[in-house]
């Protein structure tokens, strides 16, 4: 509920960004500040995040970031100029991380409960909330419903879904715990892990917004696509990434969580390659959902194993995920786009094939915080056990 609940605030509210711009009758560059507040906010809350965790613990940050999200964006819907707009969208980012990381380190602490993977599938939620969120955007675009009562409307359901997650999320509480510092001579092995993990994680963000912000251009300028048809990679892309995070828990409790992110990145290499060479639409389509497939248990599993980097205070590693993550997402627009100016969108995205080759070697950097690795640990070390 709360992974969905943080879905569906920026899904809701950037269907009506070409409403709102024409409402305060922007330009390219003043619409463009406007939202860049929200990432800027994200990074910064991102920052705080991990404090906050190991202070107050998960839950509550989690459920008071899922509230406050909900009750601005009810604030979203009246407000009266971009500059509001954009102040709003700041403390939306802000929440927005402050909350990822919160449901993040629960979920993870629920995972190791259950002695089997489940992050994959709670961010297989999250993407499901967010296409659910923007359909129902284009469903109250559709039937011209004003923003003014769409938003608030939208707040509501998710203070409302965040309240009602309280109880069930108390059943677990992962209470403020003070970290363990790594052993001198050992730190140098976690910091490897932090790092790689913090790497997967932006590599992850980095192809999904390669898929989602260059497809439909691509598709568009290389094959000809119309406007229509310029939509379909990203729904592919999508969709594959929803169905990929939903299936990737069995593949994480069969082959471990190495084994999945090696299986990924060799999947988002040949989508991107088919990408890149396809001729018509569809065969483009056909790329990015196998690319969406590949990424789906990149940024779950990079979380788990920044979580788990031993030698940090708890939220720490996570925290520094989820900040290189959302540098990864500012990265990819910028990078693509100066390479497609000089050289082409095409040659552009051909070299962004060394992402995927660079995830395959980061992989096995991250088996110390394997969770498959680190339960065989736990079990042979119980009480009665003898280790072999």
């Amino acid at each position: 509920m709360l992974f969905i609940a943080n879905a569906l605030v920026f899904a809701t509210i950037v269907t009506r960004y070409p409403e709102l711009k024409d409402r305060f009758d922007l330009s390219e560059l003043t619409f463009g500040l406007m939202v860049a507040c929200g990432p800027v906010g994200s990074v910064v809350g991102s920052i705080f995040a991990g404090r906050l965790v190991a202070r107050l613990g998960a839950v509550p940050v989690a459920v008071t970031s899922s509230v406050i999200l909900g009750v601005l964006l009810m604030v979203a819907g009246f407000a009266d100029g971009p500059v509001m707009l954009g102040a709003v969208l700041f403390a939306i980012g802000f929440g927005d991380a402050t909350g990822d990381v919160g449901n993040n380190a629960h979920g993870l602490a629920i995972q190791r409960l259950m002695g089997r993977s489940i992050i994959n599938g709670l961010h297989g939620a999250w993407s499901a909330g967010a296409i659910a969120g923007a359909m129902l955007g284009a469903m109250a675009l559709q039937f011209a419903i004003p923003i003014g009562i769409h938003l608030p409307a939208m707040g509501v359901i998710i203070v409302v879904g965040s309240l009602c997650a309280l109880p069930l999320v108390r059943l677990h509480t992962t209470p403020p715990t003070p970290g363990v510092r790594a052993e001198p001579h050992r730190r140098g092995r976690f910091s490897a892990i932090l790092i790689a993990a913090c790497a997967l994680a932006a590599i992850g963000a980095f192809l999904e917004d390669l898929g989602s912000t260059w497809g439909g251009v691509f598709v568009a300028a290389e094959t000809g696509a119309t406007s229509a048809e310029a939509a379909i990679p990203f729904v592919a892309l999508m969709g594959a990434l929803t169905l990929g995070r939903f299936l990737s828990d069995a593949l994480v409790n069969r082959i471990g969580a190495v084994g999945t992110l090696r299986v990924g990145s060799v999947a988002a290499f040949v989508g991107l390659v088919v990408a890149v060479a396809a001729p018509h639409t569809w065969v483009v389509a056909v790329g990015l959902g196998l690319l969406g497939l590949g990424i789906a248990p990149m940024i779950p599993l990079a979380m788990d194993a920044a979580d788990r980097a031993p030698g940090l205070d708890a939220g720490t590693g996570l925290a520094a995920a989820a900040t290189v993550m959302r540098l990864g997402l500012l990265a990819s627009p910028l990078i693509v786009g100066v390479i497609a100016e000089w050289a082409g969108l095409r040659v552009a995205i051909a070299v962004c094939l060394v992402v995927p080759a660079v995830a395959l070697v980061l992989a096995g950097l991250v088996r110390g915080a394997d969770p498959l690795a680190t339960a065989a640990q736990a079990e042979g070390t119980r009480p009665g056990r003898r280790d072999h």
